[in-house]
C-alpha cells in the first residue's frame, strides 16, 4: 500500500480536493472519491486538525466530505485513516462539556479565537453528530514499517520519542499536542521543543508530524514537519510513503476563503 499523508487541513477543503486529485483521487458528482486501478493500492492519512480557523461554510463542507468518504473508502479495505489533532480534541471537549475543561474568561476567548468549529456545531446538530463520529475514528498515531531499516511513525504533534506509539493517556496527549507556541512567543521554537532536533537521527526511521505551521516542509535528519500553513495562505502538503521511499507534494492556497494570520518562528532554524 502507498500512503498519502496530508498535513493540517483546517477547513481548506478546496485545497484538499486539489491535492487528492494530484494523487489520482478524484471525486464523482456526489463528492465521493472514486477508487480505480490507479489508486486502489493507495491510502489517505489525514494528520490531524481538519477543523477550525476556516470559514464556517468551508468547515461544514470539510466535515461532511471527510465523513462520507471515510465510510465510502473503508467499505472493503481501509483507504482513509484519521490521526487525532489537538483541534479535534478541544472541539470535542467543548461540545461534550468536558467537566475537566475549566470555563474562564480566557477559555471563552480562546474558544472564539482558535476553535470556531465549536460555535458551528452548537447550532447544527446534524453536523455535530458527523463530527462526533469522526472524532471516535481518530487515532493518536500510525506506524508504517517496510523493513528493519525503513519505518515511519505519524503523529499530529512532535513529541519526545519515549511517548511514540504508546497507549497510556499521557503519551497519547503528547502525540496530539506539544507545548504551546502562542503562550511562549518569545521563545525560539527549537528552544521550546528541543527534543525535536536533539533526538533526530541520521537514519530512515522517520517521524512525520504537523501542528507547527511553517512556510515550507521542514526536515532535520529523520524528523519532518509537513504543516505548511494552508489556512494562512501558504500550501497544503503531503508526504508520500511508497515501499522504502519518501517524497512530497503540495498545492497552493486557492483564495476561495479568507486566509488567517499568524506569526510563528521557524522549526530547525539553525546551521547544520
Amino acid at each position: 500500500m502507498k500512503y498519502i499523508v496530508i498535513g493540517d487541513v483546517h477547513g481548506c477543503i478546496d485545497e484538499l480536493k486539489t491535492l487528492l486529485a494530484k494523487q489520482n483521487f478524484h471525486c464523482n458528482s456526489k463528492g465521493l472519491i472514486e477508487l480505480n486501478s490507479s489508486n486502489q493500492h493507495k491510502a489517505i492519512i489525514l494528520l490531524g486538525d481538519f477543523v477550525d480557523k476556516a470559514n464556517e461554510d468551508k468547515l461544514k463542507e470539510t466535515i461532511e466530505f471527510i465523513h462520507k468518504n471515510y465510510h465510502h473508502l473503508n467499505q472493503k479495505q481501509k483507504h482513509l485513516y484519521l490521526i487525532l489533532g489537538n483541534h479535534e480534541k478541544m472541539v470535542y471537549r467543548h461540545i461534550t462539556k468536558d467537566p475537566s475543561l475549566k470555563i474562564t474568561k480566557k477559555s471563552i476567548e480562546n474558544k472564539e479565537k482558535y476553535y470556531n468549529t465549536v460555535e458551528l456545531l452548537e447550532k447544527d446538530e446534524t453536523l455535530k453528530k458527523l463530527f462526533m463520529e469522526l472524532y471516535h475514528f481518530c487515532k493518536p498515531w500510525f506506524y508504517y514499517k517496510y523493513s528493519s531499516n525503513f519505518s515511519v511513525t505519524l503523529t499530529h504533534a512532535p513529541c519526545p520519542e519515549k511517548y511514540l506509539r504508546k497507549e497510556d493517556e499521557e503519551s497519547k496527549g503528547k502525540m496530539v499536542k506539544c507545548i504551546s507556541r502562542s503562550k511562549n512567543p518569545e521563545i525560539a521554537l527549537d528552544d521550546l521543543i528541543p527534543y525535536t532536533h536533539k533526538e533526530a537521527k541520521d537514519n530512515q526511521h522517520y517521524h512525520i508530524f504537523g501542528h507547527l505551521s511553517q512556510s515550507n516542509i521542514r526536515q532535520y535528519k529523520n524528523k519532518i514537519c509537513i504543516d505548511t500553513s494552508a489556512i494562512y495562505g501558504g500550501k497544503l502538503s503531503c508526504a508520500i510513503i511508497k515501499k522504502d521511499s519518501l517524497s512530497f507534494d503540495s498545492v497552493p492556497f486557492e483564495n476561495k476563503q479568507k486566509s488567517v494570520h499568524q506569526n510563528y518562528n521557524k522549526l530547525f532554524n539553525f546551521s547544520i
